[in-house]
């Protein structure tokens, strides 16, 4: 049997987060855990019951206004830590080196992430062959993978104005319905939203229809509209789901 090791992606950005579970989902030796937050970040890692092998770290701080990779650091000397963020070096070099980074990628579009995944078997040590193996077969899969995702969801948003925002991913292990939902009231910054979605849209006809990456049945190009309580809200074919202020659509 295989190892498995255990990767935490702490990054602010929900639809980050899903790209990554979607993209590590591809390796079955590895279980990532992710955190949207420093604070949930550091707990998981200063936690006995869930040990984790290596850190993959946006550019975070926590509420007493210590970095999140400096935390880490703080919590186990030898912990790799990945430093994935949208920041350029000089911006973070300060933190990073007090921290001692183990590596530093610019986080520059999805296909990113399969940079990533290449690192992991890098800053993880393992004499495990099944693992590094698994890794480097997985580094290919995921690197192909987050293209095709890439260019759908290109494809897919191609007439979308800048007013859209990503406000979440389907990724095909729950009911659509429920995603949206939960998303649009994360977004809203409300504990539920008094409209039925059904009102709006028969969401077992689009979950026919449009398929995510990680079910390898998506179909590049569809992007289906519809209004949403006080929104208009996006799908496309890549899993996306969008929103703006229905008063902005046009």
């Amino acid at each position: 049997m295989q190892s498995q090791l255990t990767v935490l992606h702490a990054d602010d950005d929900p639809g980050m987060l899903a790209l990554s579970r979607a993209a590590f989902r591809e390796v079955e030796t590895v279980t990532l855990l992710t955190a949207e937050s420093a604070s949930e970040a550091i707990d998981i890692v200063s936690s006995p019951s869930t040990p984790v092998d290596c850190v993959v770290s946006d550019s975070l701080v926590l509420p007493n206004g210590v970095s999140l990779v400096e935390a880490v650091r703080e919590e186990n000397e030898e912990m790799p830590i990945f430093l994935f963020t949208a920041k350029d070096w000089g911006e973070v070099e300060q933190v990073a080196t007090a921290a001692g980074v183990t590596e530093y990628v610019q986080k520059a579009g999805p296909g990113d992430l399969s940079t990533v995944l290449q690192r992991v078997r890098s800053i993880v040590e393992t004499d495990d062959e099944d693992v590094d193996s698994a890794l480097d077969m997985g580094s290919s899969a995921v690197g192909a993978a987050l293209t095709e995702h890439e260019t759908a969801a290109s494809t897919a948003t191609l007439s979308l104005a800048e007013d859209w925002e990503l406000i979440g991913q389907w990724l095909g292990d729950e009911e659509l319905g429920l995603v949206i939902v939960e998303a649009v009231e994360s977004y809203a910054g409300l504990s539920a939203i008094k409209d039925p979605l059904f009102e709006s849209i028969d969401t077992d006809a689009l979950e026919s229809l449009i398929r995510p990456l990680v079910e390898n049945t998506e179909r590049p190009g569809i992007e289906v509209r519809f209004p949403y309580g006080e929104f208009q809200l996006a799908v496309t074919s890549s899993g996306d789901i969008l929103a703006r202020p229905l008063d902005d659509a046009t």
